[in-house]
């Protein structure tokens, strides 16, 4: 059984104690540090947003990151599988010319 441990992350310049699994702090303070830097290009923009939008905001741009990396390893895996497709085809073809010729 996995034990859980408390990293205390800063997002937006307010501590928070989040619990992780053992191991995945790092990941946990990474992922902290990218939402930062999500809300730093945000703020730049404009200084007047509220800290609840801001944070909507951040939000929605890491989803859309998200389902964009889904999307383009999807496609990568499609592309690898038809690229697969063709050379078995390629193979299957050589086969059946050389079993014609016998």
């Amino acid at each position: 059984m996995s034990e859980t441990v408390t990293v205390k992350i800063e997002i937006n310049g307010v501590v928070y104690p989040v619990s992780c699994m053992t191991g995945e702090e790092d990941r946990l303070i990474e992922s902290s540090k990218e939402v930062n830097r999500v809300i730093a290009s945000l703020s730049n923009v404009s200084e007047l947003i509220g800290e609840t939008r801001l944070l909507a905001m951040t939000s929605l741009i890491l989803a859309d990151k998200l389902i964009e990396q889904d999307n383009t390893s999807n496609n990568n895996n499609l592309n690898e599988l038809i690229n697969w497709l063709e050379k078995a085809t390629e193979r299957m073809n050589k086969v059946a010319k050389l079993l014609e010729n016998k």
